[in-house]
Formats: structure tokens, sequence, C-alpha cells
């Protein structure tokens, strides 16, 4: 069964995660194998990157079974610097929400939270993850439900103020 007509209260199977991951939903951290036997916790944080913070994924045990709605796309904390004198734009898809694209004003920087790398208009503007030296599958993490301003793995790693 595809990831997108599954319930948000059924359990997911190998073949559902794997349909997840081929469908973009998820990024892989190895190859998923697929069956109707049934994903557990552990199971999905061994094969996709999982918003571990996520209250309803965090709290489950590892051997239980995760129903869709308790496991989200993990959600990277990012910063975006324009070191140009110009207005640039840049996209970037909210944890748990569609594309989106904003200005970022001339010298100045903004911190975002995205399940994916954000894309910029120009190459004087840089993306970087924070906190972990530019490795988005190492760095800080956000829960989905968290704005970036308020989530400290954001802010300390970031520094600054964003405009």
């Amino acid at each position: 069964m595809a990831w997108n007509d599954l319930a948000n209260n059924q359990t997911v199977s190998f073949t559902n995660l794997k349909n997840a991951v081929d469908n973009g939903v998820f990024i892989a951290k190895t190859t998923v194998p697929t069956g109707n036997e049934q994903v557990t916790k552990s199971d999905a944080d061994t094969y996709v990157y999982a918003n571990t913070v996520y209250a309803p994924f965090a709290n489950k045990s590892s051997n239980q079974l995760v129903v869709k709605n308790n496991i989200l796309p993990r959600c990277w904390c990012w910063i975006i610097d324009n070191t140009t004198e110009d207005w640039q734009t840049y996209t970037f898809t909210p944890c748990g929400g569609s594309p989106i694209t904003n200005n970022i004003n001339p010298l100045s920087f903004v911190r975002i939270c995205s399940s994916v790398i954000p894309t910029v208009s120009s190459f004087f503007v840089t993306v970087d993850i924070c906190g972990e030296g530019g490795d988005p599958y190492s760095a800080l993490q956000c829960d989905e439900e968290t704005d970036c301003y308020a989530c400290a793995a954001c802010l300390e790693p970031c520094g600054g103020s964003p405009d």
C-alpha cells in the first residue's frame, strides 16, 4: 500500500516505508526492505531519517510498532546568509508543510527549520546546517511543532539575531 493511502492510525509496513522513501517523504539511511512486516520505532530509526524528537515517536519504546502519524521526516535547522547588497530569495519546506519561497534582506541572515536542504537564488547566499559542520544527516534537529526561533538546538549553534 502506498504511504499516502495509509490512514494516520494504521501501522506502517516495510513496503509502506519504502514507498514513502521512493516518493520523497523520508530520506533513507540505508536500503529499506519490502514486505508486510510492521515497522517498530527501532526499525524506523534504522532505515529513515525520522524526527526523533517528535513526541509521539520519542515516547515509544524501541520495540513498539509505529502508526503513520507517529513518524515524521527529520527536521533540520538551517542558517541562510545573504552576503550581497541585494534582496535574494530562498525556498524551503517547513517541517510537515509545503515549499515556501521568501525574500532575504541584503547583508542579513535567517534561521529556518526545513525537512530538505533549502535552495537559494544566488551563489552569494550560503546555506549551512546549524551546529554540525555542514552534515545535514547528523545535524541538530527541532520538533516539527517548534518554531526555529524558539528551538534551543537552532539558536545556540547558529548564533546571532535573525533579520
